[in-house]
């Protein structure tokens, strides 16, 4: 399972595109999570210009104000997701690895500067990880990448 998360800091610049697309070209990620991507619209075009052409799907929680905006990509020949949840500040993905038929459930978070609004994300995303009961991940942040496995 290759996991790549990066908080960008905007997605808006070709050449910041160029760079997401040569660390997902050499990396060759399973899943690759974006934060703080500051897209209001994502579609084919963007993705595929930091993916390329192989076989890809993708999910995306656009930015609120003027920060935050999340994607999560990730490659179908390898993962096959069954559902995606968007929430202020989080994009949850339910699926499985399909080589090891591996369920999992991957958060890519972006967490706001409020106090308030952070906890709340977190007491959100505790309570449904004790629910879950299956491999848990959680990816971004604000400026560093955490992750963790349950």
């Amino acid at each position: 399972m290759k996991l790549l998360s990066w908080n960008v800091r905007g997605l808006g610049g070709v050449e910041k595109r160029r760079e997401v697309r040569s660390l997902a070209t050499e990396k060759r990620p399973h899943i690759l999570c974006v934060q703080e991507t500051k897209l209001l619209v994502c579609d084919d075009s963007v993705c595929s210009s930091l993916w390329g052409n192989s076989n890809y799907a993708y999910s995306f929680r656009p930015l609120v104000g003027a920060s935050g905006g999340l994607l999560t990509m990730w490659d179908c020949s390898e993962v096959e997701v069954w559902s995606s949840v968007s929430q202020e500040h989080a994009l949850i993905i339910h699926g499985r690895f399909i080589k090891t038929d591996d369920e999992f459930f991957l958060t890519n978070v972006y967490a706001s500067c409020d106090i308030r609004a952070k906890h709340d994300l977190w007491v959100s995303l505790s309570t449904r990880l004790f629910r879950w009961r299956r491999k848990v991940c959680l990816r971004g942040g604000r400026k560093k990448v955490s992750s963790a496995w349950r």
